[in-house]
């Protein structure tokens, strides 16, 4: 038998990888398709044997030769340091949660201790010691923490909102649990020093997690002369964990210390892998627990005086309605809304849309926010569009007869009630359910002469449906398929897409495939249906100091998830390359330094013909001084072939070269006053030269730890801009060239009087301009523009968006709250362009506005306390 050994220094490429044999049976050819035996040994002692069919390829070649060991790299197991282990002590007498630290049961509770620093130094011990014991009865997790501390008056303590944890200028302590300890979900549970609570449904890939999930539960803190302490109690009630006699959970503890800006863990997280849900330590001797009834209940009641602007005065108006929330079982919840009021909700950020494309504007409405990981599988849903404008909200205006006037247009569909159920059982499979009805939108017509009515219907009683179904892998990988369905949009129309979602990981977290795809079904009564299909991959190293994947996304020209989902664009296939170096270990002045280069080359899916390519560099560094700055430069060396932009099937508009940079930075949030900003430039060449140039500027002063105030400034221009203009002549398509120059102020402050009462105060002003300056153009049919001395006189645009959210909340007990909200909007388009800012501004406010008075009082109500309730009064 004959022995090859080679060695090679590969240790980034493959983590502690020494050496590899090759064993050859006598008069075998490595290269002629004989099997071989590989065996592998790295300094972790892990050995691998398999018996291959290798292909013909030169070993002596470094291409093949790496190529080679990217092709077994699943398979090399990355031994981690080993996991820790803490044993949790049940308690006949829990603790009172005040901070102190001073019930006997904390006595007899091991410590969780020894943590290492996450940043900015991955591979060293936390500065300051650490001690965490855990406590658990039939009712509850208790978890209590003391941070030692030399300098204990120097610990940060900003108060500020629920949820707004990561962003106090404040110390911090926080857990996280994963009880099916599956490395993909969890819970996370944060208290700053100043008391602010903070928790988040944890899914693999997101830091922050989920921060619009709310749970019920009871924490104190406390600064002492050695540091801080955490006390916290989470009644399990707010958690899902299987139905076990022994649990074993996946946890960790984490601790910042704000003035060094020092993240620190109890279980070791590599940062080069990434995701911390795979790195959770484990907790133990939790026995006996039955997971309990979770059932709560959300009932609301709110008052509205509003005025829309339109010399209809003051209206009032009375809401009641609820949420509910049941535990189908220990894994399982329903959460169900039902008459809901989303009055009070943050404003759109609303901006002027010349693109041929619908904008996306985020979801602030809370029932469609919390705990919908698990339906964003494979980027179908975009739950705005339960309860959005009305499918044929045009027929109003279209169905006009003479001397006939719209009289009323709903915007919005009216949503009934709303249910979603999510769960995952013992086994790592995850079940979603989703479903919403909104009532029939009809609009009403008026006879100018007269006065008699009639309605149209604008979208008929319609039903959103969504089913997922999730299986947890070996690896932190999964595999996922999920359906959303619409019916009754419009007559005898129903829209289906079916769609899979996976990742597959190898033992280290370092190597990834993982991809989506769906088809999309449309069927019409009496008119041919529409199919089409979308897929993406990703395959390569995503973990390390250097890093590299391949990108591909396919989407027909049929495709269209836009029923319940949300797509700009389709017909296209974009393929990719990116490589990137991070450097995690500080040097220097730097803490963290990142490259990243990445190509792009985009067709149309048909016909198969070039679109765009592009060439792109992204540049990320922070300093020891916590400045951080990003810089962005995207080439394109042939330009665009933009289908979209003419507004005709078969038709495009060409550019030529582009370039595009930006940059971004920020201060240290540390500091009283704090500034975060960007510049930005772009050139293209077309008919004409056009160029793109912006700054945005937003500084925030820390008043004190209760009071903090932001203003904001952005500037964008467009100058000489080309784009498409509505045809005055059939069959011929005309561009105008253009000045477009915009402009945003914003203003927020955030008043914090107690953790339990705030004032929260955000502005935003949007002013943008279209000017055409009389120079239109052909669109030729190579894509070209050829100027014409017509003057086409398309008119010029203003546009104002105007929002003032006003909102003091008072969580006068857990999980309960009032709040009472201003709101103002002012949502205003012409054709006439005042002089200056202030000339603007004075005619906007002229124009109608909508102004909305309200107070809203919502309750808690647990089954627990409910039924605790009942038997004190039974027995006197």
């Amino acid at each position: 038998m004959l022995l090859i050994q080679v060695r090679c220094e590969m240790s980034d490429l493959i983590p502690g990888l020494s050496s590899a044999f090759f064993f050859l049976p006598k008069g075998a050819s490595l290269f002629r398709g004989n099997p071989y035996i590989l065996y592998i040994c790295s300094e972790f002692d892990f050995y691998f044997f398999a018996s291959i069919q290798p292909m013909y390829l030169n070993i002596f070649s470094p291409t093949r030769f790496v190529f080679l060991f990217l092709l077994l790299s699943p398979v090399l197991a990355l031994t981690s340091e080993e996991r820790k282990s803490l044993t949790a002590i049940r308690t006949d007498n829990p603790p009172v949660i005040d901070g102190n630290l001073e019930d006997p049961a904390w006595e007899n509770a091991p410590a969780a201790t020894d943590f290492h620093q996450y940043e900015p130094h991955n591979d060293r011990p936390a500065s300051f010691e650490t001690e965490v014991r855990v406590l658990y009865d039939d009712n509850a997790v208790y978890i209590g923490a003391k941070m030692f501390d030399p300098e204990p008056d120097r610990i940060l303590q900003e108060l500020g909102l629920r949820n707004s944890g990561h962003d106090l200028n404040a110390d911090r302590f926080y857990v996280e649990i994963n009880p099916f300890d599956d490395g993909i979900n969890g819970f996370r549970f944060q208290l700053s020093a100043s008391g602010v609570q903070t928790d988040a449904n944890l899914s693999s890939g997101g830091r922050h997690g989920d921060l619009n999930w709310d749970a019920v539960w009871v924490s104190e803190t406390n600064i002492t002369e050695e540091g801080w302490i955490v006390e916290m109690m989470i009644p399990y009630s707010a958690l899902r964990f299987p139905r076990n006699d022994m649990h074993e959970w996946g946890i960790n503890f984490w601790r910042e210390i704000r003035r060094t800006r020092e993240l620190s863990s109890w279980n070791f997280v590599d940062r080069r892998v990434g995701d911390e849900l795979t790195h959770m330590g484990q907790l133990k001797g939790i026995n006996g627990v039955t997971p309990p009834m979770r059932l709560s209940f959300y009932p609301y009641i709110s008052n509205y005086a509003e005025n829309n602007g339109f010399d209809r005065g003051w209206a009032n108006s009375f809401h009641g309605g609820m949420d509910v929330k049941y535990g189908i079982s220990p894994s399982f919840t329903m959460d169900m809304t039902l008459i809901p009021d989303f009055g009070q909700v943050q404003s759109d950020a609303k901006v002027l849309n010349l693109s041929p494309f619908e904008i996306r504007y985020d979801e602030n409405r809370q029932f469609f926010t919390e705990g919908t990981e698990l339906f964003q599988k494979a980027d179908l849903f975009y739950s705005r569009r339960v309860g959005d404008r009305p499918r044929g909200y045009h027929l109003a205006s279209q169905n006009l007869e003479h001397d006939e006037r719209i009289k009323d247009n709903p915007l919005e569909t009216q949503m009934i009630n709303a249910t979603k159920i999510s769960g995952r059982t013992s086994n790592g499979l995850g079940l979603g359910f989703f479903n919403a009805m909104t009532s029939a939108s009809n609009a009403i017509l008026e006879d100018t002469i007269t006065g008699e009515t009639r309605e149209i219907t604008t979208q008929p009683f319609t039903n959103y449906n969504l089913v997922v179904v999730d299986q947890s892998l070996p690896n932190n990988s999964y595999v996922s398929f999920i359906n959303t369905n619409v019916a009754g949009s419009a007559d005898g129309y129903t829209a289906n897409v079916t769609g899979a979602d996976f990742r597959l990981l190898d033992n280290s977290n370092i190597y990834q495939l993982s991809g989506s795809g769906a088809l999309s079904q449309q069927y019409y009564r009496g008119e041919d249906n529409t199919f089409g299909y979308k897929y993406d991959v990703r395959i390569g190293k995503t973990g390390g100091t250097w890093r590299a994947h391949y990108d591909r996304s396919v989407l027909s020209e049929t495709y269209d998830q836009n029923d319940m989902g949300f797509l700009r664009r389709n017909n296209q296939i974009q393929d990719g390359l990116t490589v990137s170096h991070h450097v995690f270990d500080p040097f220097w002045r730097f803490w963290m330094f990142t490259n990243t280069l990445s190509f792009n080359y985009s067709r149309l899916y048909e016909p198969r013909t070039f679109t765009g390519m592009e060439v792109s560099h992204r540049m990320m560094m922070l300093f020891d001084t916590r400045f951080h700055i990003s810089l962005n430069t995207t080439y394109q060396p042939r330009g665009e072939r933009d289908y979209y932009e003419p507004r005709v099937p078969g038709r495009y508009y060409r550019t030529d070269e582009a370039l595009r940079m930006h940059m971004s930075y920020s201060s240290d949030y540390r500091r009283r006053l704090f500034v975060d900003g960007s510049f930005n430039f772009g050139r293209t060449q077309a008919a004409d030269r056009t160029d793109e140039y912006g700054f945005m500027l937003r500084p925030t002063f820390r008043v004190s730890d209760h009071l903090n105030l932001s203003y904001g400034f952005e500037y964008n221009e467009l100058t000489n801009d080309l784009g498409w203009v509505p045809q005055p002549v059939p069959d011929t398509i005309y561009f105008g060239r253009r000045q477009s120059p915009t402009m945003i102020h914003t203003m927020r402050s955030t008043l914090i009087f107690t953790n339990d009462l705030s004032l929260n105060f955000d502005l935003r002003h949007y002013w943008s301009r279209v000017e055409y300056d009389g120079q239109y153009y052909h669109l030729e049919p190579d894509g070209h523009l050829s100027p014409i001395a017509d003057d086409l006189e398309i008119a010029d645009i203003n546009y104002n968006a105007f929002t003032i959210d006003m909102l003091l909340t008072w969580h006068f007990a857990p999980g309960s709250q009032m709040t009472l909200a201003w709101k103002n909007v002012i949502d205003h388009r012409d054709s006439m362009i005042p002089p200056g800012y202030m000339d603007n501004f004075r005619d906007m406010l002229e124009h109608p506005q909508i102004n909305s008075l309200s107070i809203k009082v919502l309750y808690y109500l647990d089954f627990h306390s409910i039924q605790s309730l009942n038997q004190r009064l039974r027995h006197g």
